[in-house]
Parts: C-alpha cells; sequence; structure tokens
C-alpha cells in the first residue's frame, strides 16, 4: 500500500528499482509487525502480505523480485515466535498449514507473473519486429513504385530513339563507328527493359524455377565484372554445388550481386586488396561468405531498415534481404576486427 500511496501521490514520476525495493521492504516490516501484535502466524489476515509479494513481481527485476518474495517469506516464519500456542496439536497444525501455505502460495504466484512477463516481452518483441518489416515493407513499395514509374516513362522515349537510330542507320551508307556504338548501347537499354519486364511478370504470377548453384555463382561472377571489374575478387567454390540447386525467380540473381557490389564499393575505399567470396553447400544450406576490409555502423540495423548516411541509405541491403526472406534465405552482417563479414544462406531445393 505504501508503494501505491507513493505512486499515486509522484503521478507520472517512476520510482527507481532501488526506491521500490526501500517502500516494499517497508511495507513488509510495518506489515509484519502489525500482524505480530495481533495474533502472529493465526491472524487470518496474514493474506495481506502477498500484496508487496505480487507488486515485486510485477514491478521489479527478477532478481529484486526474487529477494522480496525470499524476505516476505522468511518475515512471515519470523511470525511463529509471535503466535500464542497450546499445547493441542490442532492449533499447532493450523498455524504450521498458515505458514507453509503462505510460502507456497507466494513461490506460485512469483512463478505465474515470472511466466506472464516473459510472455509479454515475447509478445512485445514480435511486434516490434512486425513494425520494423511493416515499415521496411512500405519502404520498399515506395521504391518499387518510384522504379515501376521510371522504367514506365522510359520505355517510350527509348524505343523512339531506337527507331530514329535505326533509320539513321538505314539512310547513311556507310554508317559511322559512334552511330553503331549509339545503336548498341540504346539495344542494351531496351534488352534490360525488356528483362525487367519479365522480373515483374514472374513475381506477380510468383513463378519461381530451380536453380543450379554453380550456374547461379558463374552469373554471378560475370555480372561482377561488369559491374566492378576495377576490383579484385577472390573466388571459392564447392564441389558439391554442381549437383545442388535451389528454388528461387530472377530477382534472385541482383539480390546476390548487390550485396557483392556493396562489399566492392566498401572495399575500394580503403584498400586494394581483393574482397573475398567464399560458396559453399552443406547440411541443406547453400552459403555466400563475403568479407571485405572496412568498419560499419549499425551493422545490426543493415538490411532491416533504410539508414541514411553520407555513402547512401542502404536501400540495395534493403533489397536484398526482403529477397532473400522471400526464399526462406537470411542476411546477416558482423565486424569482425578490421572486416566486415556478410553471410547469405538459402535452403536448398528438396
Amino acid at each position: 500500500m505504501i508503494l501505491l500511496i507513493c505512486m499515486a501521490v509522484l503521478r507520472g514520476q517512476r520510482l527507481s528499482v532501488i526506491g521500490m525495493f526501500a517502500l516494499l521492504l517497508l511495507e513488509i516490516v510495518a506489515l509484519n509487525l502489525l500482524i505480530a501484535i495481533n495474533g502472529g502466524a493465526s491472524n487470518p489476515f496474514g493474506a495481506v502480505l502477498l500484496i508487496p509479494v505480487v507488486m515485486a513481481c510485477v514491478w521489479l527485476p527478477r532478481p529484486v523480485a526474487v529477494a522480496i518474495v525470499m524476505l516476505s517469506i522468511a518475515a512471515q516464519w519470523t511470525q511463529w515466535q509471535f503466535t500464542p500456542i497450546d499445547h493441542s496439536h490442532a492449533m499447532l497444525a493450523h498455524v504450521q498449514g498458515m505458514l507453509l501455505g503462505f510460502s507456497i502460495t507466494s513461490v506460485l504466484i512469483m512463478t505465474v507473473v515470472f511466466y506472464l512477463r516473459h510472455r509479454l516481452a515475447q509478445q512485445e518483441h514480435q511486434l516490434h519486429d512486425l513494425r520494423e518489416k511493416q515499415l521496411r515493407n512500405e519502404q520498399l513499395l515506395a521504391i518499387g513504385t518510384a522504379a515501376a514509374q521510371l522504367t514506365h516513362e522510359l520505355a517510350t522515349p527509348t524505343q523512339a530513339a531506337q527507331w530514329l537510330i535505326e533509320e539513321a542507320l538505314e539512310k547513311t551508307h556507310p554508317a559511322p563507328a559512334w552511330l553503331n556504338d549509339l545503336n548498341t548501347q540504346f539495344a542494351h537499354i531496351q534488352h534490360k527493359l525488356d528483362h525487367w519486364r519479365h522480373v515483374t511478370n514472374d513475381v506477380r504470377q510468383q513463378r519461381t524455377v530451380n536453380l543450379n548453384l554453380q550456374a547461379l555463382a558463374t552469373d554471378i561472377q560475370h555480372v561482377m565484372q561488369l559491374a566492378r571489374p576495377e576490383v579484385p575478387i577472390h573466388w571459392q567454390f564447392d564441389a558439391l554445388m554442381a549437383a545442388a540447386s535451389i528454388n528461387a525467380d530472377r530477382t534472385l540473381l541482383p539480390a546476390l550481386s548487390n550485396v557483392i557490389v556493396n562489399a566492392c564499393d566498401a572495399q575500394k575505399r580503403v584498400s586494394d586488396e581483393p574482397v573475398s567470396v567464399n560458396f559453399t553447400s552443406r547440411q541443406r544450406m547453400f552459403c555466400i561468405e563475403v568479407r571485405n576490409r572496412g568498419n560499419s555502423a549499425h551493422l545490426d540495423q543493415l538490411g532491416q531498415r533504410l539508414l541514411p548516411s553520407h555513402q547512401g541509405h542502404g536501400a540495395g541491403a534493403v533489397i536484398s534481404n526482403a529477397t532473400l526472406e522471400k526464399f526462406g534465405g537470411t542476411l546477416r552482417f558482423q565486424q569482425n576486427h578490421n572486416e566486415v563479414v556478410t553471410w547469405i544462406t538459402l535452403p536448398l531445393s528438396s
């Protein structure tokens, strides 16, 4: 009661753990003295001593709450000294039953409240993860909408420009080299736009295929040779990859390549050493380990949300993480001395 009165007086202000412990301890001592004066353990109102036990288990950290429970039980057993007992067996059994019942009830209350606190903490953690995932999905939806709009707006002028170039090639004999190069570049852009439409159709129809790991690793190497030819990469392959495959769609290759591209960009800023990429297949999982030099902050949040910095917002890591989760995979980052280690795992198809 003393703690409740203090909390009511202070209103919105939260007491410290030491303050609540001192008030509960004072309440236990006061209640035990009051009961000791009025019959001791035989007093039927001894159950009021459970109130400090409940408040301690609800508001205090577990070790402090356990201390309050043990002190309350010990104080209740001291009532034995203040209880007027005649020599009848019935009265003695009644007092012993009161003390034992209080001890068992206190332990049961502590166990139940601790279990409920644990379950509540789990639900709050799950709700927090759900909110983080919802926020990430909203960010990805905004990025995807902007990308789709940009692709749609680029498609018409790109096709019109390519028609003009083709018409110029037909009318110009011989065609200058720069015009042929320009036609090649526009054809490449048109190919990328067609590829984007195929990827969009795969995602819309939830269409997946079995991808051979060896072929996937070769495709990643080819992408990296085009994307970051200036950064040396040390590739390591597992011999078991040739006979294994994973179930995914066309979004997997850019998601994996993007992780390695980010590692190459980070390596390029601090060192000329090669980036290490290790492909392994074990325990029904396909694993990619990427190591690069550097120090990165907020690695525990990278890939979970957008993190604005002078180097970008980490949108690529967020998209890669969401893509890997869609196929049952994981993306983890860890700082190991002066290295950033990235682990990618994907389940093998049965």
